[in-house]
């Protein structure tokens, strides 16, 4: 896989000898991709990754679920997950290339800004510093070793994310170019202004703790360009033919029985009597058997030692739709139930008007909705989850985490940023005893890109598993 940011393998061939070059054009192999194909791509692959990393890492560490020790993300080894950061900053090249593609248009250019904000900060949120508004210059200017940029530039100078998506939003509101490929709205542009400012209100909630950003917030929300049910949320079914299918679908049967429901799931579902559970969990073998069925879960982060004092046949497994079903998934940019609880942390907060209640309850609503589950008629009355104002931004981020499942890595930003819901860390940790909060930078940075890495490091403190980010601190 291309490490794009730092080191591209370009290999010239240079001959002065016309006949030599031109018997060398490979005419299956164009230099330039129609922006179609790229965007179907990106948009495959990205919303691939933001499931394949919610199964295998994002629900770890949010503690939706517990692994049984293969996995040492769970035990708090994260390692620098390099392959996620190649593959991000290919898809970032893609984009890149879409823009500039001969056969572009303002439609496809803005439709590429959007997607660029949005894994460009995948990338900031798991590693914090990294380069962005130098990289992918190596073949334009030979720039191979790009400046990492600070977290609060990449959010908040012009080029960066908001900048990236308020720019985008104008545009598609201004256009009428057609764009294909789009395997998200099929080429409406409409619900990609949705989906921009949707995204502005995540990530302006996100540095809300950092910077005033009640204006901007308002804005979006009276100018109501924002999702306005599920159908308009940015998600990419699985489909039930190869090979788009979930891949736990397709995997060995270990990979799917070492995923377990975790006591965490269980201690926040267990007073909610809530229909999600039994969608997201399956009841213990011993109480199925039985004929009883009970949702058990294990603690996150043991060791093969402390595991073995449970009875496995005690303990949940994940959903049938998570291995059962090839089209089960629904890969996630972002949803409509996440928009909601994003607004009713800013009216419980003050930092915009309205009233928190009816966006968490509408919150509540779409997360049932998504998973075409039904909501209990007393669900929203029930005093687990009521807002009373005791104990309301806790409540929010309790549902908001319900509603992640399988949301990539949100859940985990939240809980390093508000601490909600409150998790219990394993002695068996292997991080002593804290709470990570990002991945440790590629080893490939070191070795071709050094002095900007060791600039980063110097910056954000220390290249390990806790030094916070700009907008957790």
């Amino acid at each position: 896989m291309k490490k794009i940011t730092s080191i591209i393998a370009v290999l010239l061939v240079l001959s002065a000898c016309k006949k030599f070059e031109s018997s060398n054009d490979n005419l299956n192999a164009p230099e330039k991709v129609n922006p179609q194909f790229l965007l179907s791509n990106v948009l495959a692959e990205a919303s691939d990754n933001q499931a394949y990393w919610g199964w295998h890492a994002g629900n770890l560490l949010a503690q939706h679920s517990a692994n049984l020790e293969f996995l040492p993300v769970d035990r708090y080894d994260l390692g620098n997950n390099e392959g996620l950061w190649n593959e991000t900053y290919r898809l970032l090249n893609d984009l890149q290339d879409i823009r500039e593609s001969e056969e572009g248009n303002e439609a496809y250019t803005a439709v590429s800004q959007i997607l660029t904000a949005h894994q460009i900060a995948l990338l900031t949120d798991l590693w914090t510093n990294v380069p962005f508004f130098e990289a992918l210059q190596a073949k334009s200017s030979g720039n191979f070793t790009p400046k990492f940029d600070s977290q609060e530039d990449i959010y908040t100078a012009p080029g960066g994310i908001l900048d990236l998506l308020k720019k985008a939003a104008g545009t598609l509101q201004n256009t009428s170019a057609p764009i294909q490929g789009d395997l998200l709205y099929n080429g409406d542009l409409n619900r990609w202004v949705k989906l921009a400012n949707s995204l502005r209100v995540r990530y302006l909630v996100r540095i809300s703790k950092q910077t005033d950003v009640s204006a901007e917030l308002q804005a979006l929300v009276d100018e109501g360009m924002l999702f306005q049910g599920i159908s308009e949320e940015a998600v990419v079914p699985y489909l039930s033919s190869s090979p788009n299918q979930w891949v736990i679908y397709t995997e060995r049967e270990g990979r799917y029985v070492d995923v377990r429901m975790s006591k965490q799931a269980e201690n926040v579902f267990s007073p909610l009597n809530d229909p999600r559970m039994n969608h997201y969990y399956k009841p213990t073998v011993n109480s199925q058997n039985g004929g009883n069925p009970v949702y058990s879960g294990i603690p996150n982060g043991l060791s093969r030692e402390s595991q073995n004092a449970y009875d496995l046949n005690d303990v949940s497994l994940m959903g049938s739709f998570l291995r059962d079903q090839p089209d089960g998934v629904k890969a996630s940019f972002m949803t409509y139930a996440e928009l909601q609880f994003c607004l009713a942390e800013a009216a419980q907060k003050g930092i915009i008007s309205g009233s928190a209640t009816s966006y968490y309850d509408n919150g509540i609503r779409a997360s049932f909705d998504h998973h075409s589950l039904s909501l209990p008629s007393d669900y929203l009355t029930n005093s687990a989850v009521l807002l009373d104002g005791s104990a309301d931004l806790e409540r929010i981020m309790t549902q908001k985490w319900i509603a992640l499942f399988l949301c990539g890595y949100e859940a985990w930003f939240d809980i390093r940023r508000t601490g909600f819901p409150q998790l219990t860390i394993s002695p068996d940790n292997l991080n002593g005893g804290v709470y990570p909060v990002r991945y440790r930078y590629p080893s490939t940075e070191q070795a071709v890109n050094g002095t900007n890495y060791n600039q980063a490091v110097g910056a954000i403190g220390s290249d390990d598993y806790n030094s916070k980010s700009w907008w957790e601190k």
